[in-house]
């Protein structure tokens, strides 16, 4: 399914800009490898067009809507406005420039995910006698994610007469999976070869099995530090220091320690438990 930037009512706005968009594409020289290893069919120009075309439309929408403020209250009282005016186009070129790079690495994951599964079905399947564009075809109609999706896009190519191992070759170069790129480059040798390609599947989903059984192993050592940070500066931390804070507040005066103090603590507390939550899930393998 084409992405909201590949519409053609997109494409149509844009294309004005595409030959100013030209100029900058020595400037994003990865951008062209990010677009095809995240799915995108449309050219390096066309896409930084649409980038120029949706900052111009964010500055204008932000400029009409923070006019009446700057007529009302005058240019050097409108600073914040048109601060905000400038962040928000800043952002949305940002954004959409990061766009490809970030798609890429979330298809990646996606791709490993069910790739060793994928691998082990096409073992079997080969080692059965099934040839290996009957393998694919099965594959594509498997429930195997981005991986299956891949594999139609091959049978298509195939199909329209182009040779499998070219159309293998180009999509591995395309591959934001680097163990997926490994894959079709080993079947792609084993044809030209004559050698056996079910054993060369069979080492590449023993690879994956092992890095994902180290991912989690490092996983587990790191959250014995992550839990030893959990219990110094959610619990020892503030109990200790409400502790210390009240025996002050008897030599000192009870100034020291007021409901200020004490929910400002809590607050702290909650945001930093909040902010370490997202940081594990962060670092969590995706396996």
């Amino acid at each position: 399914m084409a992405s909201a930037f590949e519409s053609q009512m997109m494409l149509r706005m844009s294309e004005p800009l595409v030959e100013y968009a030209r100029h900058l594409e020595p400037l994003f020289p990865h951008m062209e490898w990010n677009l095809k290893r995240s799915g995108y069919t449309i050219e390096t120009a066309q896409y930084l067009a649409i980038a120029l075309y949706l900052t111009v439309a964010v500055f204008m929408v932000a400029g009409v809507a923070v006019v009446p403020a700057i007529i009302q209250q005058g240019v050097p009282n409108s600073l914040n406005y048109i601060m905000f005016t400038l962040i928000a186009t800043i952002l949305t070129f940002v954004y959409v420039i990061i766009l490809p790079a970030a798609k890429m690495s979330r298809r990646g994951v996606l791709i490993d995910n069910d790739l060793e599964y994928m691998l082990k079905d096409m073992q079997i399947q080969l080692s059965a006698g099934v040839p290996l564009f009957d393998t694919l075809v099965n594959v594509a109609k498997g429930e195997y994610g981005e991986c299956s999706h891949i594999c139609e896009s091959i049978i298509q190519e195939v199909e329209q007469g182009k040779a499998i191992t070219d159309v293998l070759d180009d999509v591995g170069m395309w591959s934001p999976s680097e163990y997926f790129r490994k894959t079709l480059w080993q079947m792609v040798n084993a044809l030209k070869s004559g050698s056996d390609i079910a054993e060369a599947l069979d080492i590449i989903a023993a690879d994956i099995r092992m890095e994902k059984e180290n991912k989690i192993k490092t996983y587990g050592k790191e959250l014995n530090l992550y839990g030893l940070i959990y219990l110094m500066a959610a619990v020892i931390v503030p109990s200790m220091g409400v502790t210390l804070l009240a025996i002050l507040s008897s030599f000192l005066g009870k100034g020291v320690i007021t409901d200020k103090v004490f929910y400002l603590i809590m607050l702290g507390i909650a945001v930093f438990q909040m902010v370490f939550i997202l940081f594990v899930r962060s670092k969590r393998p995706n396996i």
